[in-house]
């Protein structure tokens, strides 16, 4: 069954506007770079996914701000891709602490999982609240970070539902969000929680200390 996040659903004029690429700009990524290929209906019209969406709309950001070419841009987010796929594999091969990011925002995700690979710790990333639900399960992390606001399902109702889940139960969850909810994060679950901005200092601090009684998973 596919993820929701991974559902095509969107329509290319739905996408241009929500994202501020046009159709055009769009039908020429996909067909130059082969990074986005939305599903197609039986009419053959283009619908994307909820992921699409999220890394067009990162594409978009590291033109725009950070002025990279297109073609520099696809080739960045497919090393992300691909590195994002492979870190669960890595992680149990080489018995290196596993860390579950979710978090709405790419950019952000990317500069959390920078900081904590900097400490030698594996990340995997979600943009989603049912993806996280999902992966925690599938991966099995050594602990979770979690944003508040996150599309599909909130973080604070992601954090109750892995306390429900025996296999997710007992995994430390740090909750790290703009919104002061410290408390109503630490009664759905949480065992930790931050408030943003990101400061990598407070981060790691924290990190390392949900962590102090956790054991890297063997080889």
């Amino acid at each position: 069954m596919e993820e929701e996040s991974d559902v095509g659903v969107y329509s290319i004029q739905v996408v241009g506007e929500t994202t501020g690429v046009p159709p055009s700009t769009l039908r020429y990524w996909e067909k130059t770079y082969g990074l986005i290929s939305p599903q197609r209906t039986e009419g053959g019209h283009r619908l994307y996914s909820r992921s699409d969406v999220e890394r067009i709309k990162w594409l978009k950001r590291k033109i725009d701000d950070d002025g990279l070419q297109a073609g520099a841009a696809h080739n960045l987010l497919a090393r992300e891709m691909k590195k994002i796929g492979a870190v669960v594999d890595e992680a149990a091969r080489t018995g290196a602490i596993l860390i579950l990011v979710a978090e709405k925002d790419p950019i952000t995700a990317e500069l959390e999982q920078f900081f904590l690979n900097k400490q030698g710790y594996d990340v995997h990333i979600v943009l989603d609240g049912r993806k996280a639900v999902q992966s925690a399960e599938k991966v099995r992390p050594d602990l979770i970070i979690l944003d508040v606001i996150l599309p599909g399902l909130s973080g604070l109702k992601v954090c109750q539902a892995l306390r429900a889940n025996p296999a997710t139960s007992d995994v430390p969850i740090l909750v790290f969000s703009v919104l002061d909810v410290r408390d109503r994060a630490l009664d759905a679950g949480a065992d930790a929680f931050l408030l943003k901005p990101i400061e990598q200092p407070k981060l790691i601090e924290a990190v390392a200390t949900l962590l102090a009684n956790k054991q890297p998973r063997s080889a």
